[in-house]
């Protein structure tokens, strides 16, 4: 019987051979993130994904070392969670279990697992059930895995819309269904300049909260946008967005072309709430009740107990720089641009 022959590979040989056969690399506030696969189809994925945020591919060949890397893969099976862990449940669907070390999620049968090192390490398996691949969990899973990598480099994400008034910077913030898209549309119909109307990322800098941009469209009901002003549905709508099917998305430059503006520092924090009431009220908070409501509109803060720390220091910072207000929104603030940038301000100074 002939003798099976065994290479006889370097340590440079068998780095090689662990090499990704994809991996691109973006940047978004001065970060670096690497996204690397074996598999082109998941890889894809993220670039379709990240076409749709402020997050720039970098081009050329010049290595550039990364602030965090993102593995992805569809053939192994995901690891166990270690049972130690303490767990807790997501709103949007699945399971976090971490401690002050580990971080773990899991959806179905994808996995997210953030590794500790340098640069930190996240993994992520896409489960290959029909739940696992249907296109709304997909982008959550994206979602997921992008912003666990973002928070290890100082970016946080906040469920906000972001807009900036001759007074500065002012953020909106509140769940679905609490005015900010239409709110936001409306200011910068009325010469605001605006960030985005959902989606931002928070980070210190020079002693300073700035809120950047993340998500690229606008997104609206088709009932919202007749009380935003700007127009038909079928002028401006492209597609329904894969988290919320009701709402169509629309590029706010091809309306608002000069307006656009990527950082702001905040200066006025809204957490919004939409009533029936015909006039509006607006509260100011003080600065614990500030920080209440930002932990609880950033439940990560908590659930990500490796990356918390540096989490909740940015909030505290935040709560520290901005006025907080509970702003109740009614019916006059919806439909009259003019007289909803009037009052905000106004309510605000």
């Amino acid at each position: 019987m002939e003798k099976a022959i065994t290479p006889d590979l370097t340590l440079g040989a068998w780095e090689y051979l662990k090499r990704p056969a994809f991996a691109d690399l973006y940047t978004v506030a001065g970060r670096f993130i690497s996204i690397e696969s074996q598999d082109g189809q998941l890889t894809e994925l993220f670039r379709h994904y990240f076409t749709g945020w402020y997050v720039h591919p970098v081009r050329g060949t010049n290595p550039l070392r990364p602030h965090v890397k993102i593995n992805l893969t569809a053939d192994d099976d995901p690891p166990q969670p270690r049972a130690d862990l303490e767990s807790f449940e997501v709103a949007e669907g699945g399971v976090c279990r971490t401690d002050a070390s580990s971080y773990f999620f899991e959806n179905n049968d994808s996995v997210v697992r953030a590794l500790g090192g340098e640069p930190p390490y996240i993994e992520v398996w896409v489960g290959n059930s029909p739940a696992d691949r249907e296109r709304a969990a997909l982008a959550r899973l994206i979602f997921n895995a992008s912003m666990t990598a973002l928070r290890r480099c100082g970016l946080f994400e906040l469920h906000a819309a972001g807009v900036v008034n001759p007074d500065g910077g002012m953020l909106i913030i509140g769940p679905s269904g609490s005015g900010k898209s239409t709110l936001a549309t409306q200011l910068a119909s009325a010469g605001w300049q605006y960030l985005s109307d959902d989606s931002l990322l928070l980070y210190g800098e020079e002693e300073v909260v700035r809120a950047r941009a993340l998500r690229r469209v606008f997104a609206l009901s088709d009932e919202t946008f007749s009380a935003s002003g700007i127009g038909q549905v079928k002028s401006l709508a492209t597609e329904t967005l894969p988290f919320d099917p009701l709402k169509k998305r629309f590029e706010p430059r091809s309306v608002f072309p000069d307006r656009f503006t990527e950082i702001c520092e905040p200066r006025v924090l809204l957490f919004s709430r939409v009533t029936r009431e015909a006039e509006s009220r607006t509260t100011k908070l003080s600065q614990g009740e500030t920080m209440a409501q930002l932990i609880r509109m950033c439940p990560w803060a908590c659930y990500d107990k490796p990356s918390a720390q540096a989490h909740l220091n940015v909030l505290a910072a935040l709560a520290r720089q901005a006025r907080g207000y509970e702003l109740l929104a009614g019916t006059d603030l919806f439909g009259d641009a003019a007289h909803a940038a009037n009052y905000l301000r106004s309510q605000t100074q």
